[in-house]
């Protein structure tokens, strides 16, 4: 279980990022998180991952408390988060295997165990027959299931997505929301910020939504707001 309890976040000790924000999601859950830009989303992901650090309150991932991990430690947290974010950073000069595989050894995961868990995510995400080309040769659809591959390769409890589906078309976004959907069901917890309205409303999911660094809304019925516009009708 995730857990938060009344996290602050100022910046310069004077701008507040979020404001005594508290929720808890369960194993297993979808949740998206949505509102306006600088609502405080994208503030909230570097928390959960420890990028950033909070000011006050507690974030609870499991049996660990996430504000008091030891640096050293950090890999700890890590290891149980994939993170898929808005701009999917590569090394442009390792092949599409090689940029999924590359961080399993740091975690002593090499030789076939390694050719398992690449060709594993590759197949996951429709991808295995572009295993040796270069993420340049790739349209950004593809390249976001390549993001998704990666994150997952450690086989993560948690996955976290900051704007998945930013800068795609409708089929490519429902392409990646069936792969989140197909991970989630394996029991991955997915939190999902986005500003997809149509896609909000059309998938129903839990719903937290943030204004002004506050949380306001706190929704298990889903929809970006409190009802779905019938012209909202996401393609699958």
């Amino acid at each position: 279980m995730i857990s938060l309890t009344n996290v602050n976040k100022k910046y310069d000790g004077r701008v507040k990022a979020l404001i005594d924000v508290s929720f808890n999601v369960q194993q297993g859950e979808f949740v998206y998180l949505v509102g306006p830009s600088g609502a405080g989303k994208s503030t909230l992901l570097k928390l959960l991952t420890r990028e950033e650090t909070l000011t006050s309150g507690t974030i609870r991932m499991g049996n660990m408390q996430v504000e008091k991990i030891a640096a050293n430690k950090l890999y700890l947290l890590r290891r149980q988060i994939g993170i898929v974010m808005q701009k999917d950073l590569f090394i442009p000069y390792y092949s599409v295997f090689e940029n999924i595989t590359y961080c399993l050894e740091a975690v002593g995961i090499t030789g076939l165990q390694k050719e398992k868990r690449g060709l594993e995510v590759l197949g996951l995400v429709g991808m295995t027959a572009h295993k040796n080309k270069m993420l340049q040769e790739l349209s950004i659809g593809q390249q976001k299931k390549i993001a998704i591959a990666r994150a997952t390769v450690n086989h993560p409890s948690v996955l976290i997505a900051d704007e998945p589906t930013a800068n795609l078309d409708t089929k490519s976004s429902a392409e990646i929301m069936k792969l989140f959907f197909r991970l989630n069901q394996k029991g991955t917890t997915i939190i999902m910020a986005t500003h997809d309205s149509t896609m909000v409303n059309s998938i129903r999911k839990r719903v937290l939504e943030l204004q002004g660094g506050r949380l306001i809304r706190d929704d298990h019925d889903g929809g970006y707001t409190s009802y779905a516009d019938p012209k909202d009708i996401y393609i699958w």
